[in-house]
C-alpha cells in the first residue's frame, strides 16, 4: 500500500496547495494525494478520478521523492512551435 513518505508533506500542506489552486490538472493530482491521506488505496483513487492505476502511483512517487513540487507540469523542451 502506497503512503506520503516525503517529511515536508503533510494532509494540512497539500490541503492548502489544493485550495490556492488554478490549475485544473494539478489540483486533480493533489486531490489524488488528499484521498490518500484520508486512506483510500491506489486502485480506489484511480476509480474515483478516472484514472489509471500507474498515473497515480506516479504521482505519490513524485511527491515522495520531491515533495509537492514534483506535482509540477514539467516544461515542454524544445523550440516552440
Amino acid at each position: 500500500m502506497l503512503k506520503i513518505t516525503h517529511p515536508a508533506v503533510t494532509r494540512a500542506t497539500v490541503w492548502n496547495a489544493f485550495r490556492r489552486c488554478h490549475d485544473v490538472r494539478l489540483r486533480e493530482r493533489y486531490h489524488a494525494v488528499l484521498l490518500l491521506f484520508d486512506g483510500q488505496t491506489c486502485p480506489d483513487i484511480a476509480k474515483c478520478l478516472y484514472r489509471d492505476e500507474d498515473t497515480i502511483r506516479i504521482w505519490i512517487h513524485a511527491v515522495n521523492e520531491q515533495g509537492l513540487e514534483g506535482l509540477q507540469r514539467a516544461p515542454i523542451p524544445g523550440r516552440p512551435s
